[in-house]
């Protein structure tokens, strides 16, 4: 990628969107994009906190596991993101390892630059600390919902999350866009895929849902928001978009219709 067409793409970022040209043009010098393939990882567990990283393209999710083997989705980020930067901040290690799920593009910034970049700028570091407050209130939210409620409730709240990022009308009613097998749905809540399978055949059997080899349409939404906890707040955020109002179950990824999903 031309260094012209990163500033372009950092300046749509609203921690870079106030950047002047000179300094945005230093930082898209020092940065490192990097492609990722659909499943694989961008960051690990317990690697060292040495970049900030600003998704360029796609969707990714951050999911925490344990020594057993058991996995959580917790977050859900869609481009423009910027994500890596608590450890950072903090000088810890990575608390959570980082999936692509669809083909991404990120750019990497060091470390350092990045904190030079921020020390500097009182305006990136307001917006850094409104995205940095609804991730934690996402956080909050994902515990005290691991902690009191059901897996169907989850796994209803994690569909309308999926839903923000991903969401298509049709005449029929909403598509999923990508597939996600039940293994992965149980990956993202924790969960074994037999609570998925019994809780998918439920609501098919109540007829507002539809299901075709990993693909799903939802006929009415009222009825899979009734599934879910009121006071939910959505795992999928972005700059700009705060979790509490991402109501907007359609489009809210702002995908054109001409890219790669």
């Amino acid at each position: 990628m031309k260094r012209a067409e990163l500033v372009e793409h950092l300046r749509r970022n609203e921690i870079f969107a106030r950047t002047g040209a000179e300094k945005l043009d230093h930082l898209a010098a020092l940065a490192e994009v990097v492609s990722y393939d659909k499943e694989q990882r961008i960051l690990e567990e317990g690697d060292a906190s040495e970049h900030l990283f600003v998704l360029i393209k796609g969707v990714v999710g951050v999911f925490y596991s344990s020594e057993d083997g058991v996995d959580v989705l917790v977050k859900i980020f869609g481009a423009p993101a910027v994500f890596g930067e608590m450890e950072l901040i903090f000088g810890q290690p990575r608390q959570e390892y980082v999936e692509c799920f669809e083909p991404c593009i990120a750019a990497r910034l060091p470390a350092k630059d990045f904190m030079r970049y921020m020390r500097a700028d009182a305006d990136a570091c307001y917006v850094m600390l409104k995205d940095v407050a609804s991730r934690l209130a996402i956080a909050a939210y994902n515990e005290r919902a691991l902690a009191f409620l059901d897996a169907n409730t989850r796994l209803a709240g994690l569909f309308l999350s999926f839903l923000e990022a991903y969401g298509q009308r049709t005449e029929q009613g909403v598509t999923l866009r990508i597939k996600l097998t039940y293994e992965m749905l149980a990956r993202c809540l924790g969960v074994t895929v037999r609570s998925i399978d019994r809780a998918m055949t439920e609501w098919a059997k109540e007829g507002w849902l539809t299901k075709n080899r990993g693909t799903y349409t939802f006929h009415d939404l009222e009825k899979l928001e009734d599934k879910a906890d009121p006071e939910r707040i959505a795992l999928f955020s972005k700059l700009g978009l705060l979790p509490h109002t991402a109501g907007e179950l359609v489009g809210s990824a702002d995908v054109d219709a001409d890219d790669d999903v």
